[in-house]
């Protein structure tokens, strides 16, 4: 019972995202999001760091363990996927897409299974 009484406060003041959402960052902009599911609370920090030759490298942070991609310009080379938990019968992800590719500013689009649109919440935190 003290775990979900502390866990309802940050809940109560979240602002949940509409799939499929947009944002757009510049170089090294942090986009922080903290994703709700199972009564967990998980961090994920987004940015971008280079664009060169039509390639962009990103670096992510999920629930404190970094990742690095490299992405094209093509499908299916320009989106990743983040799971989200690790269960045995299932394993819900979040699916990102880099929509606009630039050295100034690049777009992203999340996407979410339809299973899964009521059962995960995302407080996007802005840049």
């Amino acid at each position: 019972m003290n775990k979900l009484f502390l866990f309802l406060p940050f809940v109560l003041y979240a602002s949940f995202i509409k799939f499929p959402f947009d944002f757009s960052l510049k170089k090294d902009q942090n986009a922080k999001m903290i994703i709700y599911y199972d009564k967990k609370a998980y961090n994920l920090t987004l940015r971008w760091t280079l664009y060169k030759n039509g390639v962009l490298i990103v670096l992510y942070k999920y629930d404190n363990f970094p990742y690095q991609l490299t992405l094209f310009n093509e499908y299916p080379l320009d989106t990743f996927r983040i799971k989200i938990a690790d269960y045995p019968d299932f394993k819900p992800y979040l699916y990102i897409k880099v929509t606009q590719f630039s050295d100034k500013i690049s777009s992203f689009r999340l996407y979410l299974n339809k299973i899964y649109k009521n059962k995960i919440k995302i407080d996007f935190k802005g840049k």
